[in-house]
């Protein structure tokens, strides 16, 4: 069997399909976590051997590289529905054991791009410390149990969510501006200062490549501060090549290299006095940005994730860099 890269994630996977149509699926063994009654997995002293739906099998010595993208369980792809007890400890146990193989392929040096649970090592409050060095970062602070606290300053603020878990099964917090006086106190926010913006800014950095695009807020200003809430004609198709000032571009050359990632996409707001940073998703979805190719983002994302190129692992021992 010829080399594959071996993509964990889930069935609802988009940018999944876009790969593996592109890569070829001889190229690509695709586990769905989600799915998980289809697949046979057997983990011993040899390493992993899994056989999916099809019949197709591979073992741990076959992959030469290993993505980690959307591993997300029955209970986060679907938050309305209920899911049996049995069910969810037959997911963690399983995602249990996955974690495990992949901290066995990482010793390997197969972890390729993105590193897997970055959010413990390097969540939101340490990217805006570190932030700091290379940017003009809004103020934020996170708050719970004073109303004094809230309302520190009157400036106009948002608030967000730091975990992006739903709120219930019917509610996410997107980037909201909010009024501190009405916000409970014995509730945690996130809050930040507001920054009247003309453009949202999006970058994805690969292995010390950039892509930048922009997208005009000025179709929804007045209706909500998050993109991801308004019509896909504007949040997807709204999206336009930017080019970044090469001083930015250094600096996030240096801010990334400080998190020790190969991978991910920073979130910036372009305004009339320059550029803000909001934050970095080190498993940032990028597909949506250049479906066709037509500005080499895909394309150098197949040259980074094919079984057939070199190979630059992350490494084992990431450090922060302050």
């Amino acid at each position: 069997m010829p080399p594959v890269t071996f993509i964990y994630t889930n069935s609802l996977d988009l940018t999944a399909d876009l790969l593996i149509s592109r890569l070829g699926s001889e190229h690509v063994f695709r586990f769905n976590i989600d799915l998980w009654r289809d697949y046979q997995i057997k983990v011993d002293a040899d390493g992993l051997f899994i056989q999916n739906p099809a019949g197709r099998s591979v073992q741990q010595s076959e992959i030469a590289k290993f993505y980690w993208r959307r591993p997300h369980t029955t209970a986060r792809l679907y938050p309305q529905r209920e899911i049996p007890n049995e069910i969810s400890y037959i997911e963690e146990e399983i995602s249990y054991a996955m974690r495990d193989t992949l901290n066995l392929l990482w010793a390997d040096g197969k972890v390729v791009l993105t590193e897997p649970m970055a959010d413990s090592r390097i969540g939101k409050l340490v990217q805006l410390s570190l932030a700091r060095k290379y940017f003009v970062v809004p103020a934020y602070r996170f708050v719970l149990g004073s109303a004094d606290l809230l309302a520190e300053t009157t400036a106009a603020m948002i608030v967000k969510s730091l975990s992006s878990e739903r709120v219930n099964r019917e509610t996410t917090l997107f980037t909201t501006q909010v009024d501190q006086r009405e916000l409970d106190p014995q509730t945690p926010w996130f809050i930040q200062e507001y920054v009247p913006a003309s453009h949202d800014i999006t970058v994805v950095y690969i292995r010390g490549d950039l892509f930048a695009f922009e997208l005009d807020r000025s179709p929804f200003v007045g209706q909500t501060a998050d993109w991801r809430e308004v019509a896909p004609e504007i949040a997807v198709d709204g999206w336009q090549p930017h080019q970044l000032p090469s001083e930015l571009q250094g600096a996030i050359q240096g801010f990334m290299q400080d998190l020790g990632l190969h991978y991910g996409r920073l979130d910036l707001l372009l305004t009339t006095e320059g550029y803000r940073f909001l934050e970095v998703n080190a498993n940032g979805e990028w597909a949506w940005l250049d479906f066709d190719n037509r500005h080499g983002l895909l394309e150098r994302m197949l040259t980074e994730l094919s079984p057939l190129t070199p190979c630059h692992p992350i490494p084992i021992n990431r450090q922060i860099t302050r």
